[in-house]
């Protein structure tokens, strides 16, 4: 009896460890995309200002990804990747990854931060 309860503990430690690295390996994907794809033209003293999660609280990460993402993106090209449109180059799995990111590390988030 005592063999099965310390297996059954040790599983649920082993699940819980995957699951919090996985967790972390998504959180890593939107900070990588971000320094792929937005810092480029948004890091500091950028003439397109400069954003990093921590610009903006989430209500306005997520009115900007709803409202204006695309008007304010349509026509920006991206140097570092042969001069693509960037919103060709994102898929919108990537796009709700980045949104996710932002959004978790906004000014007003449990975990604020900049892109580093």
């Amino acid at each position: 009896m005592m063999k099965s309860s310390y297996g059954l503990i040790l599983a649920g430690l082993l699940i819980a460890g995957v699951g919090l690295a996985w967790a972390k390996d998504k959180e890593k994907d939107g900070q990588a995309l971000y320094k792929e794809y937005c810092k480029t033209c948004h890091q500091a003293k950028s003439p397109n200002g400069e954003y990093t999660p921590m610009t903006l609280i989430q209500e306005q990460w997520e009115r900007f990804f709803k409202d204006k993402l695309v008007s304010s993106h349509e026509k920006v090209t991206d140097p570092s990747h042969e001069g693509k449109k960037v919103l060709e180059l994102l898929t919108p799995e990537m796009l709700e990854t980045l949104k996710k990111w932002v959004i978790d590390h906004a000014a007003d988030s449990e975990h604020p931060m900049t892109c580093g």
